[in-house]
């Protein structure tokens, strides 16, 4: 192994650090912060590795979540549905296997799920990161496997958190039945 691989490598480990602990912040505009700082990180991540499909996914989402962040809570899904042309054309210019529609579609429902409560977006942040890990299994991101694999786990663990149950009657009847 290279020290250029180690720290590429290095680099997912810190953004997956800080993903974890925005998913454990209480508003949803901290929840954004955290996110638009490992999602930076996740981008050189990419770049060095040259995987092209999670880099311009990653750079459109750092310009996505900013967005989200800076601007009320009642215009974010005008936000969501502006963007929405934009998956398009991701997918037209980045398809060249299956796989590189994985991030397009994990990106597209972090984009929707940012518009909602904490609870929603933890429940999408599950299937979000199970998409992301075999897409970086695909491009040997294996750091970014495990780790986005653990991503995947600690938000299931929150959603079964019973305090994540009494914030939304909703999502904790879909758990209850």
């Amino acid at each position: 192994m290279t020290t250029k691989f180690i720290i590429i490598q290095l680099l997912d480990i810190i953004a997956w650090a800080l993903l974890i602990f925005s998913y454990y912040r209480e508003n949803r505009k901290e929840i954004i912060f955290y996110q638009i700082v490992a999602t930076v990180l996740y981008s050189l991540h990419y770049y060095f590795l040259g995987a092209l499909s999670g880099l311009y996914i990653c750079i459109f989402e750092i310009v996505r979540d900013y967005m989200y962040y800076v601007t009320d809570d009642d215009k974010d899904k005008y936000i969501f549905i502006c963007s929405l042309p934009v998956y398009g054309v991701l997918v037209g210019y980045m398809y060249k296997n299956i796989y590189d529609l994985l991030p397009i579609i994990s990106c597209m429902l972090a984009g929707w799920s940012l518009t909602k409560k904490r609870n929603i977006i933890i429940l999408c942040a599950v299937i979000e990161y199970v998409l992301w890990v075999i897409y970086d299994i695909t491009v040997l991101s294996y750091t970014g496997a495990f780790t986005d694999g653990l991503v995947a786990l600690a938000n299931i663990i929150l959603l079964f958190n019973k305090k994540l149950f009494k914030e939304d009657e909703k999502l904790s009847s879909l758990f209850n039945k």
